[in-house]
C-alpha cells in the first residue's frame, strides 16, 4: 500500500477561508506533480465539485450522520490508496455539528481517521486576540491534533508576523502561513 500524507483543513467558522485554503492546497500540490485526494466532511455537494476541478480527482463526502463510523473509515481508506496527499475539508467550525455536543462534526471525524487539523483562522480585525482563539480550540478537545494554523485575509506580512507571534508563544501550535486580504480570490 503506498504511503500518504494527509490532514483536515477545518476553521474557526463558516466564511473563514477553509474552502479557499483547501482550494490553494490542491493545486499547490497538484502542481507539484503530487496526486492529490480530496474530501468533503459532511453533506455538502457543491464544495466537492470545485475540489475536483482543483485536484483533477473526485472528492468524496465522509459523513457521520450520515454513514456509519465504519464507512467512512472504509471509504477514505479505498479513495486514498493511490494518493501522495489526502486532504479532508471541514464543514461549519471544527467542533459544530448535528447538535451541541458535536455530533457528526469534523472534530470527530478527524478523531476517527486519525487526522492532524490545520485551522483556518480568519484574520481581519485580529491580533493578539488570535492566540486565545488558537488556545480554546487547541483546548477544546485533546484529543483533536491541532498541528497548524493558517490564516486568511491578512492585510500584509507585518500583520502575519503578530499574529504568528501571538499564537505561537501562547500555544505552541506553529502558524504555517496566509492568504492575503483580496477580493480576487474571494468565493461568492
Amino acid at each position: 500500500m503506498k504511503t500518504f500524507h494527509a490532514a483536515m483543513i477545518a476553521a474557526t467558522h463558516s466564511g473563514a477561508g477553509k474552502t479557499t485554503v483547501m482550494f490553494s492546497l490542491e493545486a499547490l500540490a497538484r502542481n507539484q506533480g503530487l496526486t492529490v485526494q480530496p474530501f468533503k466532511g459532511g453533506p455538502d455537494y457543491i464544495d466537492p465539485g470545485f475540489h475536483h476541478q482543483a485536484s483533477g480527482r473526485r472528492c468524496r463526502n465522509l459523513d457521520l450522520v450520515l454513514l456509519s463510523p465504519q464507512a467512512v473509515k472504509h471509504s477514505f481508506a479505498r479513495n486514498s490508496e493511490a494518493a501522495d496527499l489526502v486532504l479532508v475539508e471541514g464543514m461549519m467550525g471544527l467542533y459544530d455539528g448535528k447538535n451541541a455536543s458535536g455530533e457528526g462534526s469534523c472534530a470527530e471525524i478527524a478523531k476517527l481517521l486519525g487526522l492532524p487539523v490545520i485551522l483556518v483562522v480568519d484574520g481581519s480585525g485580529l491580533a493578539a486576540s488570535a492566540a486565545a482563539v488558537v488556545l480554546g480550540f487547541q483546548q477544546m478537545d485533546r484529543d483533536v491534533c491541532l498541528c497548524g494554523v493558517i490564516f486568511n485575509r491578512v492585510n500584509s506580512e507585518g500583520h502575519f508576523s503578530y499574529l504568528k507571534n501571538a499564537v505561537e508563544s501562547k500555544t505552541g501550535v506553529p502558524c504555517l502561513g496566509f492568504l492575503p486580504k483580496d477580493k480576487s480570490i474571494q468565493i461568492p
